[in-house]
């Protein structure tokens, strides 16, 4: 995997993150803490 692949996918969740609290939803955990097929997942939106 690629730094910058890694890099957008945390990006576009950290971004998605931040609306949750409009929305009334439970706060996200944080990038460190999601399992690697989470992350994995978030990675192929930024593909």
């Amino acid at each position: 995997m690629t730094t910058d692949r890694e890099a957008a996918g945390k990006a576009l969740y950290e971004e998605r993150m931040k609306l949750l609290d409009g929305l009334w939803m439970p706060d996200a955990p944080p990038w460190a803490e999601l399992p690697e097929d989470v992350k994995e997942r978030w990675r192929t939106y930024t593909d």
